[in-house]
């Protein structure tokens, strides 16, 4: 049979063990593989309040207490976690404003979704500072079909990139505002508020929303 030691926080076996600790409680063979099965995972094999073994996450802190059920921290360490993981939101909040910015842009004028990509970007600019532009200049939108670019297109275009990146920005500062005000800043849900994209909101849903 195996039994766990809450005072010594470790396992006997009575067919190795010849004395056993006055603490000693009796486990299934089945509770002792699953408890090792967590241990291997990462997690730490605790006593809980009833003396018998459990199992907890890493102590979020070398200070941190255990009372049976989970983990106490001093106030300094949990200040030092919470600025980590307010951190780390921040940092996904800024992806998610970029990756939201290179999904498309929906020029009204052609009905279309524009490429905004990174390569995209440097092609409109390259654009941007040519004198002229061709008279017949072929280019693929989002759903595979073509218009001819104009300055006139290009500058909507463009601005509406601009548009959407300022709003886009505002978003991820607002988000930011609320995220570190939030008590569990890892459960924040930043996902509203950005501006609509070709795989969201498809040009023919986008026109009928303007009108």
């Amino acid at each position: 049979m195996i039994f766990y030691s809450k005072s010594n926080q470790a396992f006997y076996d009575d067919t190795i063990h010849a004395t056993l600790p006055n603490d000693a409680l009796e486990i299934s063979s089945e509770q002792h593989a699953a408890l090792l099965v967590g241990q291997s995972n990462g997690q730490v094999i605790m006593p809980g309040k009833d003396g018998k073994p459990v199992l907890a996450e890493q102590p979020p802190c070398p200070s941190g207490t255990w009372d049976g059920e989970q983990w106490h921290i001093d106030p300094e360490c949990a200040a030092r976690l919470k600025a980590a993981q307010q951190e780390e939101v921040w940092e996904r909040i800024k992806a998610k404003r970029y990756d939201n910015l290179r999904y498309g842009v929906y020029v009204k004028s052609a009905g279309k979704w524009f490429h905004t990509d990174d390569n995209s970007r440097t092609q409109y600019i390259a654009l941007a500072v040519m004198p002229r532009l061709p008279e017949k200049l072929a280019w693929k939108t989002m759903d595979n079909s073509f218009v001819n670019m104009t300055k006139a297109l290009l500058g909507e275009l463009m601005e509406q990139m601009l548009i959407d990146e300022q709003a886009d920005f505002a978003n991820a500062e607002r988000h930011k505002a609320a995220m570190l005000q939030a008590e569990h800043p890892l459960e924040y849900d930043y996902s509203d508020g950005w501006t609509a994209n070709f795989d969201e909101q498809p040009a023919a849903e986008l026109e009928e929303a303007d009108k």
